[in-house]
């Protein structure tokens, strides 16, 4: 059986934001070359070479001068021989979202859209490396009442170029229905399996609600409903050590059967044999 995921909180910093080398990924191989998921955001930039990571069951190549982003609670494994160097950004929701603005832009934001997350995207390297200087030299100025705004700024400008170019190749369908559709299964798809919840809770009308997730994903509500969950369940197999019964019952099941019947209706198989063809 895979050993059990880790889940990294922040650590303990003045402000929550920190920039690092990537090569103290290869330093850890033991932590973060294994499965394993973290609270904050990651921005990974690579200035040389290439580097595939596995997120949430997808091997993600980036490569040079290009940029991806690890959304907060997503399961990933780095990549730890491949021959690559960069930086990565990590940060807390909540030091990004201060203003309304900032919190509407990282729950609408194409590069953080929860139906095609983890997206490569080119990066001017000149533009990458003087944002990164920068940030990295205000976080280790002395704090002061300053450091936290000016930190915020730079992150700001990093995140809006590169929703610059996911953007720059076509028109996002501005959906706001859909995107808060999206929010509110994030919060509640563990206890609410059905559209009707999401109806009032939007106070839409479930065409309307309909309409525009399908106009998003090409699939109804229910269907990004369950394949959330299976999701979630596919994680908790594969890296948990929970057995399969305390899996369906974290997921909202009050009876094994009924978990494993769910489970084999969307994926073709049983909880048990997804787990057995996960063990390495």
């Amino acid at each position: 059986m895979n050993a059990v995921i880790r889940t990294f909180e922040f650590k303990a910093l003045p402000i929550e934001i920190e920039v690092k080398d990537l090569r103290f990924a290869k330093e850890l191989p033991k932590l973060l070359g294994q499965p394993h998921k973290a609270t904050f955001y990651q921005i990974i930039w690579l200035t040389e070479g290439d580097a595939t990571f596995r997120i949430d069951f997808r091997e993600i190549t980036i490569r040079s001068n290009e940029i991806l982003i690890i959304s907060a609670g997503q399961v990933c494994e780095f990549d730890i021989t491949s021959e690559y160097y960069g930086k990565i950004i990590l940060f807390t929701s909540s030091f990004f979202t201060v203003t309304e603005l900032d919190s509407n832009f990282l729950h609408t934001c194409e590069i953080l859209n929860p139906v095609s997350l983890n997206k490569t995207v080119p990066i001017c390297p000149q533009l990458a490396e003087n944002l990164t200087v920068l940030l990295d030299k205000e976080l280790k100025h002395p704090v002061d009442d300053f450091q936290t705004g000016i930190a915020q700024s730079y992150l700001r400008v990093i995140l809006l170029e590169t929703e610059r170019q996911v953007t720059a190749s076509y028109s996002p369908v501005i959906n706001n229905v859909g995107r808060k559709f999206y929010n509110a299964v994030e919060q509640h798809f563990r206890e609410k399996r059905n559209t009707e919840f999401y109806v009032n809770l939007l106070g839409v009308n479930e065409k309307v609600l309909s309409k525009e997730v399908k106009t998003l994903t090409g699939n109804t509500p229910k269907i990004y409903i369950d394949s959330r969950i299976i999701l979630e369940a596919k994680r908790l197999l594969s890296y948990s050590s929970l057995s399969i019964k305390e899996v369906g019952y974290k997921l909202g099941f009050d009876e094994p059967t009924n978990f494993n019947k769910y489970f084999r209706k969307h994926t073709g198989i049983t909880p048990a044999q997804f787990r057995d063809s996960t063990k390495k």
